[in-house]
């Protein structure tokens, strides 16, 4: 019985011995070549301590003999001047919000001391009047403002203004619940879209007119 023991131990050694030796099965080594930046024409965008300097450009070359590419690279990478930077920056919009609304008309909105103008629509006036398809006339100013109060309802409105400086008197594209103001005025017939229109806009004018909603009745 001892030896029984003793032989299944030493199998189990050797065993154990068989099944962890590496015998070389770990020493392979997959080659990947290194794919270099395309732009730098390097491997790392910075240099490594210990790597060798990179070679200085050639100074004997001439300024002159400079090809198209570097001089077209460099002036792509050259910042805009002054003037130009400021109007990108006046160029950029950002949402706020206005609180207690005051519709004036179908497309004029004041919110406190900001007077805005909805932005790609041509209304009638407050007491602008329309003809029906008798040729009777109608107040549609009147009725385009109380379609778009009873669109807002009290609720803020949402406005894209300058991102530097919010004027007191802006045009805008403005929204309420998601809706957008201008867009629901042509589809609802109580606007025209401004020229140059867009597709979009024609194609909610067009379907107005054809239901006869709005001034189109």
């Amino acid at each position: 019985m001892f030896r029984v023991s003793r032989l299944i131990a030493v199998m189990a050694v050797v065993g154990a011995i068989w099944f962890f030796w590496p015998f070389g099965k770990y020493e392979e080594v997959v080659p990947i070549a290194p794919q270099a930046d395309t732009e730098q024409g390097q491997l790392f965008t910075k240099p490594l301590s210990g790597d060798a300097a990179a070679p200085q450009a050639n100074t004997n070359s001439d300024s002159s003999t400079q090809d198209d590419t570097g001089a077209n690279r460099d002036l792509a990478a050259a910042p805009p001047d002054g003037a130009n930077q400021q109007a990108t920056q006046k160029a950029l919009l950002r949402p706020k919000r206005f609180y207690r609304v005051v519709v004036l008309d179908g497309g004029n909105l004041q919110a406190g001391g900001t007077a805005i103008a909805l932005a790609e629509i041509e209304v009638e006036g407050l007491t602008g009047q329309c003809e029906d398809s008798r040729g009777q006339a109608w107040p549609c100013g009147r009725a385009a403002r109380s379609a778009l109060m009873r669109l807002i309802r009290g609720r803020a409105v949402v406005c894209h203004v300058p991102a530097s400086n919010a004027p007191e008197i802006l045009t805008a594209r403005c929204s309420v619940g998601g809706k957008d103001l201008s867009f629901w005025m042509v589809a609802q017939g109580w606007a025209k879209p401004a020229q140059p229109a867009q597709a979009a806009f024609k194609e909610a004018q067009d379907a107005a007119r054809e239901r006869r909603l709005g001034i189109w009745r």
